[in-house]
């Protein structure tokens, strides 16, 4: 529960104090009501009656990771600072002047448009933006800051290179094929496993079958993979990649870049993580038994790059109009927008959708034939403007869905970020040979708190749902649905998608030319 408190009496000579508190999903260190117990006090040291702060002046962020997030991205950081524009108040309060925003491009931002709006900043740190030693403060503090987040991950990413330097296998994944060794941390053959390791490198070297075929055959046989499920494309390929089955220990391939995104302004607008090669990971060779052969794995790297070259390029993330929204009938997999071009004219582009779950694992798992995108889009949207203009002054009611789905699929990123912790934690558990214990504990304290604000942001997303779904329904036409300042055509895929989106929930088709049920987001009424 979050405290609120009032300092001082508000008058017409008094100045307005702004509180500013944070936690986000990776530094769950101290809580809300803590922080600004510790403001409460410092104002009771350091400020005079001439002073007061309420409710309406505290500005709070929870859950909201400063690694992804930019500083305009947290509502309650947009808010101060909009309010610091309009001269709601005229100082504010910060526990530590690194806790603005995550380093020190983004503390810089935020000090500029608070002194700008003739704003003082002070924090519990002693940083107070009127004095001019607090600048030097403000540096040396945020380099700190900056260098301890640094030495932590520094010190774990050499624990587990030292680890595979000497051939003990440091990932807390293991390769199908192979168990690890709890005392020797190396990795040993699973020899059931190892069959099917072997089945795959000789389909695909010496039988030339692909590595979608190879999984629906291996799903055709009954093999499942390590977590039970059916074999699939992707995981495939990463079999015909992984240099650990030729008995190598290889660590370090790729790391975590930071990117941010500027706009023409040069204000940032987005954080992303990028993964970038390194050039010089550690590998280890001969560091545990082999399954197959080197020169065996060497062929299937010169077949793999052959196919790249020739294959034309494909991509099923583009947000086409049905995606989303279609489902195959057969087996109620989401259907997949796939756009190609062919390995002869890269030019000439076609869209198809296809069955997410025989996109995946093949045939085996579902005899869905793809469905060309352009004839179903066409159709679908014949339909929809046959029914405006039936009766084009027919009332929808809103189920209020759209802000539903989207709550749903925040719950739904919530849950995998849960479970990515939660990995990360036994990872770091069966690692805690290779780290200090001081470094261990803290790892194993900073997930713990992350995976408490995640299970607090998840019934939080949850309550809204539930609200969501009490709301009133919205009453307008379906002629007020279409954008009257821009005519959809079957070439505008943005405005297409849109409109689909906006009237249909969800679409079942069970071939080309069948489509079994469509389900409206509205409900009509005469």
């Amino acid at each position: 529960m979050t405290v609120f408190f009032t300092f001082g009496l508000k008058g017409d000579e008094m100045i307005p104090v702004a509180i500013y508190a944070r936690v986000s999903t990776d530094q769950q260190g101290d809580s809300i009501d803590h922080q600004i117990s510790l403001m409460k006090d410092y104002m009771c040291r350091n400020f005079t009656t001439d002073y007061y702060t309420d409710a309406k002046l505290v500005y709070i962020d929870e859950g909201y990771s400063g690694y992804y997030t930019t500083i305009l991205e947290r509502p309650a950081m947009k808010r101060l600072l909009e309010d610091a524009k309009k001269g709601i108040f005229k100082v504010v309060l910060f526990k530590e002047i690194t806790r603005m925003g995550r380093d020190e491009e983004e503390n810089l931002k935020i000090v500029r448009i608070l002194e700008a709006s003739g704003v003082r900043i002070r924090s519990n740190d002693g940083y107070d933006s009127k004095r001019a030693e607090s600048k030097l403060l403000f540096k040396i503090s945020n380099f700190m800051a900056e260098i301890e987040s640094e030495r932590i991950s520094s010190r774990v990413s050499a624990g587990f290179r030292e680890k595979a330097r000497s051939g003990k296998w440091p990932a807390s994944k293991i390769p199908f094929g192979y168990r690890r060794d709890c005392e020797t941390h190396r990795l040993e053959i699973d020899d059931i496993q190892a069959e099917v390791i072997r089945l795959i490198f000789h389909w695909y070297v010496h039988e030339r079958i692909g590595t979608l075929a190879i999984a629906n055959r291996l799903n055709e046989k009954g093999y499942k993979t390590v977590n039970n499920n059916p074999f699939q494309q992707a995981t495939i390929r990463r079999i015909l990649e992984n240099r650990a089955y030729v008995g190598d220990v290889v660590y370090g391939t790729r790391r975590a870049k930071l990117e941010r995104v500027y706009d023409a302004n040069q204000n940032l607008i987005k954080k992303n993580r990028k993964y970038i090669e390194t050039g010089n990971p550690i590998v280890a060779k001969d560091a545990h038994p082999a399954i197959i052969k080197r020169s065996l794995f060497l062929q299937a790297q010169e077949i793999m790059r052959e196919r790249q070259e020739k294959v034309g390029k494909t991509s099923n993330r583009a947000k086409y109009p049905l995606s989303g929204i279609l489902y195959c009938a057969r087996c109620g997999a989401g259907m997949v927008s796939i756009r190609s071009t062919k390995p002869d004219n890269e030019n000439y582009h076609y869209r198809y959708y296809k069955c997410g779950r025989n996109h995946k694992y093949g045939k085996s798992a579902c005899v869905h034939d793809p469905v060309p995108a352009k004839a179903l889009e066409k159709e679908l949207f014949e339909l929809l403007m046959n029914e405006i203009k039936k009766s084009p002054k027919r009332f929808l009611i809103s189920r209020n869905q759209i802000k539903i789905t989207t709550l749903t699929e925040k719950l739904q990123l919530l849950v995998e970020q849960k479970r990515k912790l939660q990995k990360k934690q036994v990872h770091a558990a069966t690692n805690s040979d290779v780290l200090e214990q001081d470094v261990l504990r803290e790892v194993l304290s900073v997930l713990k708190n992350q995976i408490q604000a995640i299970e607090q942001q998840v019934i939080a997303v949850h309550k809204q749902i539930e609200e969501s779904k009490k709301t009133g329904s919205k009453k307008y036409t379906l002629e007020e649905v279409l954008d009257k300042r821009h005519k959809i055509t079957m070439d505008d895929i943005q405005h297409l998608r849109a409109l689909f989106h906006k009237l249909i929930e969800r679409i079942d088709i069970y071939d080309k030319t069948t489509i079994t049920s469509i389900k409206f987001t509205f409900d009509l009424y005469n």
